[in-house]
């Protein structure tokens, strides 16, 4: 009996090792046909979301451009630091002895907003006259944008013959650059104070001097703060809209919330976002990957498909299905609406020469898997990267 037994217990293993090699070879054979169709080069990472089961590997420890895909790692960085209730504040400065006038100048300091749009400054403009009755400013409009350093209005790394978004203490949400040229010194905070300067002339506010950048009085003390949408919001609407803005603003705020007093820089912001990646997922700056801007455009930064797998796998064991709230869905607007025919929430990146997906999704098994794919060095006019992902996902979707 126990013979027999024996017998059985070694046939049934063989049975469940051998399904599992023709599962796997399956799987190798139905991606791996795509991969040498592929006139680029490129990564794949498959894993089983809960388990953490390998269910396909391809160049997924190698180094590529990871466009957009960087966004993840910003994403989790901010969590990290800055947390899902973080407002920006946008402090105002002003004396005032006779109720309705300003004396002097009113001092406007921004921290790095990326939610202002040039309806909410107006906005901004209509909630002070209301609060306080402003009707004569005897002064200007000053416009302190020193928390982030002014010089470094384009990110590291950064085609300066491209038309980028600008960045600044002092954001107007949506504005990139309109001529090919590297020189915008000031021209985001001057735009943001005519935009406000005019919202308060349209109130009946008289203002007597000029739009100008200047750090603010010492001893004034703040009037009001304008505090933006909470940071989950903002991460949503970056991640699922691809937001370049947005997210190097997020970036450079790393620096600000980790060293209030300092002055945030991008070396600074590196440094931050470093130390988190150290801390969750165990990687060296410079050995295991690169990263010089929180958007993706630069195409210094350097990452693997398992890194950023690892990022997802770190955010689903911490936050659990409430991650997808970040990522664009197929079914909703976004970067990936009505891409593919079933449900995938995901993050798309896309350079000249470089592409991306990474996301999640629910296989017609019922299975959960996190996967990332990524292609460089392709000709973009010769083969659509995007279609090369679809049939990944799609091979993904009906038979893992």
């Amino acid at each position: 009996m126990k013979s027999r037994y024996k017998i059985f217990t070694i046939f049934f293993s063989i049975l469940i090792f051998t399904s599992l090699i023709i599962y796997i070879a399956g799987a190798s054979t139905g991606i791996g046909e795509e991969i040498d169709h592929f006139p680029g080069f490129s990564g794949i990472l498959i894993k089983d979301l809960k388990t953490q089961e390998v269910l396909f590997s391809y160049n997924e420890d190698i180094l590529f451009t990871p466009a957009s895909l960087t966004k993840i790692f910003t994403l989790l960085a901010a969590l990290e630091i800055l947390g899902k209730e973080y407002t920006y504040p946008t402090s105002f400065y002003f004396s005032s002895s006779v109720p309705g006038e300003i004396i002097g100048d009113l001092y406007v300091v921004g921290r790095g907003d990326p939610t202002q749009s040039p309806e909410v400054i107006r906005k901004i403009a209509n909630d002070l006259v209301q609060k306080f009755g402003i009707r004569y400013i005897s002064g200007g409009i000053i416009l302190d944008d020193s928390k982030f350093l002014p010089e470094e209005f384009l990110g590291r790394g950064w085609m300066w013959d491209d038309k980028n978004p600008l960045i600044g203490a002092l954001t107007v949400k949506g504005y990139i650059t309109k001529e090919k040229q590297n020189y915008y010194f000031n021209t985001m905070p001057l735009l943001w104070g005519k935009i406000f300067s005019k919202g308060l002339s349209q109130k009946g506010v008289k203002i007597e001097g000029d739009i100008r950048i200047g750090e603010t009085k010492e001893g004034l003390k703040v009037k009001y703060i304008y505090y933006s949408d909470t940071l989950d919001k903002i991460l949503a609407y970056m991640m699922k809209n691809s937001d370049n803005q947005e997210a190097e603003n997020i970036f450079r705020t790393l620096a600000l919330e980790d060293n209030p007093e300092e002055v945030s820089t991008i070396p600074r912001a590196i440094s931050s976002l470093e130390r988190v990646i150290d801390k969750v997922l165990g990687l060296k700056w410079g050995k295991d990957y690169i990263l010089v801007d929180g958007c993706g455009i630069s195409e210094y930064n350097l990452m693997t498909p398992a890194q950023l797998v690892e990022a997802i796998i770190y955010l689903y064991q911490k936050y659990d299905f409430t991650i997808l709230n970040y990522f664009a869905s197929t079914k909703e607007n976004g970067t990936l609406k009505e891409r593919l025919p079933f449900q995938v929430w995901g993050k798309t990146g896309t350079l000249s020469s470089a592409s991306g997906l990474i996301g999640l999704l629910e296989t017609k098994k019922k299975r959960w898997v996190v996967f990332c794919l990524m292609e460089n060095n392709y000709i973009a006019e010769e083969n659509d990267p995007k279609i090369f992902e679809n049939r990944i996902i799609e091979y993904i979707y009906q038979n893992l």
